[in-house]
């Protein structure tokens, strides 16, 4: 159950980053495929190892996406 509360946290927590209002569209496309990748292994019963694993990547490459300074 901590899981998910601490999941519902960080999705809270990425979704106020857009209500801001200080990201730009670009940015903020990477925050909101973020935030979809956390809900869908949010949802996901019984993850493998293999998609922790997967999830933890694409959300870590969405957000390095969204604030790398080109």
């Amino acid at each position: 159950m901590k899981q998910n509360k601490d999941l519902r946290v960080i999705i809270a927590e990425l979704m106020a980053v857009i209500a801001r209002g200080d990201v730009g569209p670009e940015q903020k496309k990477h925050v909101e495929a973020a935030i979809e990748e956390l809900r869908r292994y949010r949802r996901n019963r019984n993850p493998t190892r293999a998609h922790v694993f997967a999830c933890v990547r694409t959300v870590a490459e969405s957000l390095l996406n969204a604030f790398h300074r080109k």
